[in-house]
């Protein structure tokens, strides 16, 4: 009999993970742009902030950081393992976490994009957010150039009761 492969699951992540997000993030973004683990720390120490991720086993495939304000769920970072992008882990992660939100009266997702980061903006217009508008010179890069930020953000799916 062969062992079958952990399954996938959503699971939240905690103060504890820090350090593991920092280590996912430092992968998945240019250098200079990754937040440390302290950063996550003082994220995670905030009452709106919440750590998701899509994971197998032991294994963080994908995580998103969300401050939830009111109705909305605003994503302050996404991030996915090198090993687990355009496998649509990300989206499934994203979308997994909507029941959820949506139960908790969350109606719109939002956030903020670098104009620069032409895959994050692909990925996200694929995923069914909307350009609301941009704030300029928003990030500062290593070398001192100023990019705009995109601002996006998606209706939640709505649960139908059947």
């Amino acid at each position: 009999m062969t062992e079958s492969s952990p399954r996938e699951e959503l699971i939240s992540l905690a103060l504890a993970d820090a350090a593991r997000m920092a280590a996912l993030h430092e992968t998945a973004f240019p250098s200079g742009q990754a937040w440390d683990a302290r950063q996550f720390e003082n994220l995670l120490n905030q009452e709106s902030v919440s750590a998701r991720a899509l994971s197998r086993g032991n294994d963080i495939l994908s995580f998103v950081l969300l401050q939830i304000a009111v109705d909305e769920a605003e994503i302050l970072t996404l991030a996915t393992a090198l090993s687990a992008r355009r496998r649509g882990c990300a989206a499934r992660l994203l979308l997994g976490l909507e029941p959820q939100l949506v139960e908790s009266g969350v109606t719109r997702w939002l956030l903020d994009v670098a104009e620069d980061n032409a895959g994050a903006l692909k990925f996200y217009q694929d995923n069914g957010f909307g350009i609301d508008g941009r704030r300029r010179d928003y990030y500062q890069r290593l070398e001192g150039q100023r990019v705009d930020a995109i601002l996006m953000s998606k209706p939640m799916a709505r649960q139908v009761a059947t």
